[in-house]
């Protein structure tokens, strides 16, 4: 990862959402759509939330757009799909027992039972990751918290999902089977909301209550950190669940060593793009271009072109609506950097 590049999340993030809408059987622009959609309507719980960074409302047109407001980053993603952490913004949640929750007063109809929670960590090499379209983590610690705590997905009241970029809340609608067009937040959003880093789930907790407060029953609040490494879930509830809590906050590991695609160096040759990002330059130019592909043995490889090799970046991007992943290539590797050409 670290020789390939792959240590920003503004570069790891792209490779996941690039290899879903692949999956998915999506155009390029078809995907960017999608996104916009997505985090157009999160601009609009924003809008309404009174601690929010930027409570402005955007259409989708403005998000998926880049120009000089809003420059890309690194496809797919332009500066509106990315999350902004440098914001100031704190909260704070009081954890106490039933007991001392009414021996302070909190009258009934105000009290949140936390009901139950799941963690799970996946392998912090990304490259060690079977599938790019995937998260095993993700996967696991909501299906963990759903059933220990006795709730199907569709039984959700409120629900909010980390979202530092959109694959994260596009993988979470996947894993509880709701309609692709949901909005999962009642907070705003990484991009529109703010939330320093990991804090935004604090920052989710605190809405999420505030709605179970208001009068709904149920509530889930996600939380994804790293390269959607390490995830946790806690369900949030009016009614304690007739065992008390039921949670199982320790993360379980859902990495193996027997999962893990073999790695090997770049060959002289071709391989098969299993997913791809082009970084761009605060000059809106292409300038550096990510790579993991196969060979045809099944080996995985990885590596970067060098900065401002503008071919070999443009061998690698969708920017003219091409689609990439999937395709073969033909690689050589130098010293310290990748060079990347169309196949044949």
């Amino acid at each position: 990862m670290q020789s390939a590049g792959l240590v920003m999340p503004t570069r790891v993030y792209p490779l996941f959402e690039n290899r879903l809408r692949y999956r998915y059987g999506q155009s390029p622009a078809a995907n960017t759509a999608a996104s916009a959609r997505m985090y157009a309507a999160f601009t609009e719980v924003a809008a309404r939330n009174p601690a929010a960074w930027n409570p402005t409302v955007r259409s989708a047109d403005d998000i998926a757009t880049v120009g000089p407001a809003n420059r890309m980053v690194c496809e797919p993603y332009p500066l509106a799909m990315n999350a902004m952490p440098h914001v100031d913004q704190a909260a704070a949640v009081l954890v106490t027992s039933l007991a001392t929750a009414r021996e302070y007063g909190i009258a009934e109809d105000r009290i949140v039972y936390v009901r139950g929670g799941a963690g799970a960590h996946d392998s912090g090499d990304i490259l060690d990751r079977p599938d790019f379209s995937r998260s095993a983590a993700l996967e696991t610690a909501l299906r963990r918290c759903l059933a220990q705590g006795g709730v199907s997905a569709r039984e959700l009241d409120v629900l909010d999902v980390y979202s530092c970029f959109p694959v994260v809340p596009k993988l979470v609608v996947e894993a509880l089977g709701l309609p692709a067009d949901s909005v999962p937040t009642v907070t705003g959003g990484h991009s529109a909301f703010g939330g320093p880093l990991s804090s935004y789930s604090l920052h989710a907790t605190v809405a999420v209550a505030t709605r179970l407060r208001a009068g709904a029953a149920t509530g889930l609040v996600h939380a994804n950190g790293g390269y959607l490494t390490a995830q946790h879930a806690v369900l949030l509830s009016r009614a304690p669940h007739p065992d008390g809590y039921v949670g199982d906050p320790d993360p379980v590991s859902t990495s193996s060593a027997d999962s893990a695609p073999p790695k090997g160096p770049v060959p002289d040759g071709e391989v098969v793009v299993e997913t791809a990002t082009v970084e761009y330059g605060k000059d809106g130019a292409p300038s550096q271009g990510f790579l993991v592909g196969r060979t045809g043995d099944g080996t995985r490889v990885v590596g970067q072109t060098a900065p401002g090799d503008a071919a070999g970046a443009q061998a690698l991007s969708v920017a003219s609506g091409t689609e990439v992943v999937g395709r073969t290539v033909r690689v050589s590797a130098g010293e310290a950097f990748l060079e990347v050409a169309p196949a044949g």
